[in-house]
């Protein structure tokens, strides 16, 4: 949705680069570069126009910041900004100043054809070069962007967070706006200075510094609040409420069905009666037909384009998508609402209300108690995409605003697998395995599938076992890759060289000889899965497998795992070892209960404790001997 500013795109893009150079750097204190200076000045006019002032230095310290920290570039909206390189430089270890020549800015504008507006941005990009940087040079840069026209009229909101794993000497964000400019603040890890009144302009400023950057380490992994990392927050919207409000009166006109709309309704849903399914076949037509189109023009950021455009060029952004679909969705007699929601991995809304951590539009249907976003591409009616489960939400025009997406339901996910293996005296075997999947995985895998190419196709099975370790070749049947189910089904045939390599004597595992997303066998590591330490995405499944095996004569088995049988609140598992006539008929079946989208690192632990049986049975050999010819 790309929706107001959390600071700039060139702020965005060091703090992008910042990340990586960092990561290079593997955390420690030889730093590759310090931001000596890291200034940010928003000036606030009573209509909510902005004009930002932008001062970075950054020194560098270590030669793998040199070619990235060399360069540095800015965006903005044309329609509703200016923008201006202030000063630029290389400042020297010798204390020399080198202002960047006027031949090493790069200026690039969107724009249409023969002066017509353009339609997916209007952004010009402003680029620096620094001259003769060398390790131990500083390169500076201040440039500002004046707002012509206000996002969101009278309203202004700011988001902004700093990596604690990056090396800040002097940062600051300073905020000037008239005293009866109503902006609620937030603020943490940060220190706040006393504010200060001049006149009719009211300024508030906190400055953060950060010498001894944190380590990264395991314990860092899974997801953070807001109020975890140094942020400051500011908004003059009262509430969540109001920003759904302020989004909605300019969205929701734009989705009261036309004759247009309600022509395509009848031509997309046909005489289909059932309610459910006449709003699938509006959300599948949706999610098929129109690609996906950002809008960075001016408050178009903010605003849906209007449905004609959209269906004329089959193309629109998330708020283009939802728009659409609650208009046809009405046209069918079917109640909907747009919702706003964090699109990265943000779990958590602050209590100051800011636009930025709602940057995405999806649709929700009351009558159905079920979310959808038709810009994710392969996502069956019903489900969402992986990240959006237990999110908080906000929805536009309800009487109530503010929910949460559900949690993903361990039933919708499943697997099952059938593997018929074949053993010959020279070790090598011959098989096939069939898959079923449900939920999100099938989507995934017929996506995957769908768009493999014939090379690629042709190659599949042999990269896949080698992928395992295996040296063989095979042949994929891709199954039915059309439609937006939530079940699909491949299978593959194949041939292993040296599948037995212990000679006389010997062991194997059994486990799927490629790749599946709801292997059992993913189980066979839960005694050496570290301890979580922060809540993170989880999601529980079902998994059945069976493996038929047939020996040859001279092939026999010495030792079978034992049949296991466990139940635990979170992790049932059931395994059966059986000889037969041909060989040997393995059934395992796994539930992973998972009732959370998100689990705490306590919930983790109790379900690894859970599965350690499993896993020692999983990882128990099958014992076998070959007879001398």
């Amino acid at each position: 949705m790309n929706m107001i500013r959390l600071l700039a795109l060139a702020i965005v893009t060091w703090g992008a680069l910042c990340s990586a150079v960092w990561a290079q750097a593997g955390g420690d204190r030889s730093l590759p570069f310090i931001s000596k200076t890291w200034h940010a000045l928003y000036e606030v006019n009573k209509e909510g126009s902005v004009t930002e002032t932008f001062t970075f230095r950054n020194e560098i310290l270590h030669e793998s910041a040199l070619e990235r920290l060399k360069v540095f570039g800015f965006s903005f909206s044309s329609s509703i900004q200016s923008g201006e390189v202030l000063e630029a430089y290389t400042q020297k270890k010798d204390g020399r100043r080198i202002p960047v020549p006027p031949t090493n800015y790069q200026n690039e504008v969107n724009d249409g054809r023969s002066g017509a507006s353009p339609m997916f941005s209007d952004r010009s990009r402003m680029s620096v070069v620094f001259p003769d940087v060398a390790v131990g040079d500083t390169v500076g840069v201040s440039y500002r962007v004046k707002e012509k026209e206000p996002m969101f009229p009278g309203h202004f909101s700011l988001a902004h967070t700093w990596s604690p794993y990056l090396a800040y000497e002097d940062a600051q964000i300073t905020i000037r706006a008239d005293k009866g400019f109503k902006l609620s603040t937030e603020f943490h890890g940060v220190q706040e200075l006393p504010t200060v009144d001049s006149g009719e302009t009211r300024t508030l400023q906190w400055r953060y510094s950060n010498l001894k950057p944190r380590k990264w380490s395991e314990e860092d992994e899974g997801i953070w609040r807001i109020d975890e990392s140094p942020a400051v927050l500011a908004s003059t919207f009262a509430s969540y409420e109001a920003i759904a409000k302020a989004y909605g009166d300019r969205a929701s006109p734009k989705a009261e069905p036309t004759a247009r709309i309600r022509e395509l309704a009848q031509q997309v849903i046909g005489a289909e009666a059932r309610p459910r399914e006449r709003a699938r076949l509006a959300y599948e037509w949706v999610s098929k037909n129109i690609t996906y189109g950002g809008n960075c023009i001016g408050v178009g950021a903010v605003v849906p384009r209007d449905l004609d455009l959209v269906l004329d060029n089959k193309m629109g952004d998330c708020k283009d998508h939802a728009t659409l679909l609650q208009a046809l969705l009405s046209a069918a007699g079917i109640r909907s609402e747009q919702v706003l929601v964090n699109s990265g991995g943000q779990y958590d809304l602050p209590r100051t209300p800011v636009v930025s951590l709602v940057n995405h539009v999806m649709t929700y249907l009351p009558d159905f108690k079920l979310y959808a976003d038709a810009t994710a591409k392969e996502i069956p009616f019903g489900y969402l995409p992986m990240g959006a489960y237990a999110k908080p939400v906000i929805h536009v025009g309800a009487a109530t605003a503010l929910a949460q997406t559900p949690n993903q339901q361990h039933e919708q996910a499943e697997q099952k697998l059938h593997m018929t293996l074949k053993l010959r005296d020279d070790g090598s075997a011959i098989g096939d395995m069939r898959v079923a999947l449900k939920g999100l995985a099938a989507a995934d895998f017929r996506a995957r599938m769908r768009s493999m190419t014939a090379d690629s196709e042709a190659d599949m099975v042999k990269r896949a076992l080698a992928g395992y370790g295996y040296k063989g070749k095979g042949t994929l049947s891709k199954g039915d890759t059309s439609g937006m189910s939530d079940h699909y089904a491949f299978s593959l045939q194949f041939e292993i060289e040296s599948f037995l390599e212990g000679g006389a004597s010997g062991a194997f595992v059994l486990s799927p000889v490629v790749y599946t997303p709801m292997s059992v066998m993913n189980y066979s590591d839960m005694q050496k899965r570290n301890q979580a330490k922060r809540p993170h995405n989880c999601y529980g499944f079902h998994s059945y497998e069976t493996y038929e095996i047939h020996l040859p004569p001279r092939l026999s088995l010495t030792s079978l795992p034992a049949h296991l049988q466990t139940r635990g609140r979170l992790v049932d598992y059931t395994a059966k070892y059986q000889r037969t006539k041909t060989g040997l008929l393995v059934t395992r079946e796994v539930h992973d209960k998972t009732p959370e989208s998100i689990c705490t690192p306590e919930a983790t632990e109790e379900l690894r404790k859970q599965a350690l049986p499993a896993a020692a049975n999983l990882k128990t050999q099958v014992l076998y001997k070959l007879k001398p010819r």
